[in-house]
């Protein structure tokens, strides 16, 4: 009886640490203006990414997967919440997320689970642990900083990896605010750059909590700009070869938007000569290249890591990135466009139990979310826009630009215009206006705004990729902008979206 009794209680014992183990863990890697065409599973075989390569090969590549709004903050509260910007209210850059409002963690519901947040986190204030999230590992001080300011704080916090940098003998370079700026830290050693920092918190991370279930997302700063880093002359830049559509190029039926920033962002900084500016444009994406090599190092520990602690089979990873960058195609340089350079990012899914394979149509970040669920065994809630990743199901894909909803105030990029093609009034009207886009599975791609001002846009991705010709104004198209417009309108229903176009 007592043989029993020891044998009945080990099973017990056994049973419990099996199913203990059997709960998914979850790794989110989250890159800065990462394109999509950074990986050989996008067609880029030159960038020296053999992490990612592999990683791509054990997981369901999303080969068209496209950002919510291609701007930081309003996308990564669609990324962590499932929601569209205009349902968090985070519609533009420096607006927190509302403490209201779930996160992936928080919507899981299990309180069981270690979770952890390291790096850049921009829908708040950067040190603070919130929004179901037990560890915070700051590394930007530049959000968080005027806060404390004007909170009247008498000891002002820094991040995390400006007290490292302190530890390690750096001084700060803005003597102002005793503050690292950002193309400082680009310029430090690999093994002291904010990728390496994150790295190495989270890879202690994972042996800390390697008998806990655990949520770890990681929010890399590269490769956003400043493009610069130890690793600008990796590679030759006879590998760089830019398309038509770069530097000098513009489109016949340029919208004015485009324009005005094209004049104001792209010569005005780069102000250099029409025939020297292929070689600039070919150089900082030579640099930009060597930052996403810079990311696949650490990509390449931390899946390492999981596999050295017996992790891997029963650790989910997400690979993505908060949007792309125009990198001087059409003559643009920043974010904040719906071409693809800025709006189309990777999405690489690796999850125990379900196979490599590559998804051609299609998908939104607004997705994300409801797949996670899923996968973790939950029921996507109701109020969730986006659908199951892993379903299969082609469907159109929505993406919105939202500007400062008064109507009044400074245009989107902060600043008047030295130079403006039209009237000023017009430009600061066309800079102002919200903008919605619908994506086929077909690959049309419709873009328009609330009042025109010359900002419409349409596109048949199968027959032009690079996005050269603007059918929009092309009366063999009418019927299909028709078309496309009811279904933005439709969608703006679904989702209680009320910038009515």
């Amino acid at each position: 009886m007592k043989s029993f009794i020891k044998f009945s209680i080990l099973i017990l014992i056994s049973y419990s640490c099996v199913k203990k183990n059997t709960k998914p863990n979850l790794v989110f890697i989250l890159t800065d203006e990462q394109r999509y065409d950074t990986s050989i599973h996008y067609g880029n075989g030159k960038i020296i990414t053999p992490s990612l390569n592999q990683l791509g090969n054990e997981s369901i590549v999303f080969e068209r997967a496209y950002v919510t709004q291609p701007v930081c903050s309003p996308n990564r509260s669609a990324i962590m919440t499932g929601l569209f910007p205009h349902q968090t209210g985070v519609t533009m850059n420096k607006i927190p997320l509302d403490e209201q409002i779930e996160t992936f963690p928080e919507l899981l519901g299990d309180n069981t689970y270690k979770t952890s947040y390291i790096g850049k986190w921009h829908l708040g204030k950067e040190i603070d642990p919130s929004h179901g999230f037990n560890q915070r590992i700051s590394i930007e001080d530049r959000y968080h900083h005027k806060e404390d300011i004007a909170a009247g704080l008498e000891v002002i916090r820094y991040s995390d990896y400006h007290k490292w940098l302190i530890n390690l003998g750096y001084q700060p370079d803005i003597d102002r605010r005793e503050t690292f700026s950002r193309y400082y830290c680009t310029d430090l050693p690999y093994e002291h750059t904010k990728s390496s920092f994150i790295e190495n918190k989270a890879l202690d991370f994972l042996e800390e909590n390697q008998n806990n279930p655990f949520i770890l997302y990681l929010g890399f700063l590269e490769p956003h700009t400043p493009v610069n880093g130890p690793f600008n002359d990796i590679h030759k830049i006879d590998d760089v070869q830019l398309d038509e559509t770069y530097a000098t190029y513009i489109p016949e039926k340029e919208p004015l938007r485009n324009k005005i920033i094209r004049i104001n962002e792209m010569h005005n900084n780069f102000k250099t000569s029409e025939n020297n500016e292929m070689g600039i444009l070919r150089e900082e994406m030579k640099k930009y290249w060597g930052l996403v090599h810079q990311v696949d190092l650490s990509v390449g520990k931390i899946m390492f890591k999981l596999k050295a602690l017996g992790l891997d089979k029963k650790t989910i990873v997400v690979f993505t990135s908060e949007h792309g960058r125009m990198m001087g195609k059409f003559g643009i340089a920043p974010k904040r466009f719906m071409y693809d350079a800025s709006s189309r990012i990777p999405l690489f899914i690796k999850a125990p139990g379900h196979q490599s394979r590559k998804v051609t149509y299609p998908v939104s970040q607004i997705d994300i979310v409801p797949t996670l669920l899923k996968l973790f065994g939950k029921t996507i809630p109701s109020n969730l826009p986006g659908k199951n990743l892993f379903d299969f199901e082609s469907a159109d894909v929505f993406m919105e630009w939202n500007t400062d909803f008064s109507g009044v105030g400074k245009p989107t990029n902060g600043k008047k215009y030295d130079e403006c093609p039209a009237q000023i009034e017009d430009c600061d009207k066309a800079m102002l206006q919200n903008i919605r886009t619908v994506l086929t599975p077909k690959g049309l791609k419709l873009s328009i705004s609330a009042e025109d001002y010359d900002l419409s846009e349409l596109y048949d991705l199968e027959k032009d990729p690079k996005e050269k010709n603007n059918l929009y104004y092309d009366l063999q198209y009418k019927d299909t902008v028709t078309l496309l417009k009811q279904k933005i309108l439709d969608w703006q229903k679904r989702v209680n979206d009320n910038i009515m176009l």
